[in-house]
């Protein structure tokens, strides 16, 4: 099994096993902030499991009707993932909110001992995946960090349930932490919906790509420049570049000019199309 590989399916025993530990603790503890993260929790053991299966699935080859593989497959788990995020959150928060007015008796002792071993076990996830490449290692990171971070409130919070009786900390805990959840869920929701719209990836400056092209010798005009991204991290541009009269051979430098250009914006694959500048483009809205 990849390196990549073991790491999402380690990161996933550990958080599906821990997110099962999590709603029975935070049942018998009376504890809506523990329920809360469970969901989370959940959520991100859902996506690990299909960024592990897509991954592996991404990897085979294109086929004749899968002419750019299957890297949007990746796509498609990250959206599923973050809705189901987005409107547990929501489900989370409604019931914090009423539980404001009787907050119950949480055991600050047990939300305690499950604060510590949930830095621990996102902790060690979170190790794992650290060398890991790819978006949807960065995205997991990301995801496995604000559990720890989620876990640090928990702990700070149990504390003052402790010390100090306040038992409101609980759905407190509980509304802040479904409120994160539920902004960067909604976040992640737009970037996958932008990319599923072929929008130009983040960080890339077409008009800078542009311009760079155009100051190359021979290059008059720039045109019918498209840029998208299959995955968030494997970016596809396409554009024609009109030139004064020149050989193929000459066309073929040029060519390689413009790779080496777009490979600096991190645009891996690149179509470019040479013709005679002035030539009459024949699509709408070059």
């Amino acid at each position: 099994m990849p390196e990549n590989s073991r790491a999402f399916f380690f990161a996933f025993l550990l958080n599906f096993g821990f997110a099962g530990i999590e709603f029975v603790g935070g049942y018998f503890f009376d504890s809506l902030a523990i329920l809360s993260d469970s969901l989370h929790d959940l959520g991100d053991s859902g996506f690990l499991a299909l960024a592990w299966i897509f991954q592996k699935i991404a990897a085979k080859p294109r086929t004749q009707t899968f002419t750019f593989g299957y890297r949007r497959l990746s796509l498609s788990a990250a959206l599923v993932n973050s809705f189901v995020l987005f409107l547990g959150s929501f489900g989370i928060l409604f019931f914090a909110v009423s539980k404001l007015k009787e907050p119950g008796s949480p055991n600050g002792w047990g939300m305690l001992g499950l604060s510590i071993l949930g830095v621990i076990v996102n902790g060690a996830a979170l190790f794992k995946l650290k060398n890991s490449s790819g978006l949807n290692a960065k995205t997991a990171f990301l995801h496995l960090l604000e559990d720890v971070l989620g876990w640090v409130a928990v702990f700070f919070g149990s504390i003052a349930l402790i010390l100090f009786g306040w038992s409101w900390v609980d759905p407190v805990l509980s509304i802040v932490i479904s409120l994160w959840v539920g902004i960067q869920s909604f976040r992640n929701l737009r970037k996958i919906l932008l990319l599923h719209l072929q929008s130009s990836p983040e960080g890339i400056d077409t008009k800078e790509l542009e311009n760079r092209i155009l100051k190359l010798k021979g290059v008059l005009s720039v045109h019918d420049l498209h840029l998208w991204s299959m995955d968030g991290d494997y970016h596809v541009l396409t554009l024609h570049v009109g030139v004064q009269e020149t050989s193929i051979a000459q066309a073929q430098k040029l060519k390689e000019k413009i790779r080496n250009i777009t490979k600096e914006f991190h645009i891996p694959h690149a179509t470019v199309e040479v013709e005679p500048a002035g030539a009459e483009c024949p699509y709408q809205e070059c």
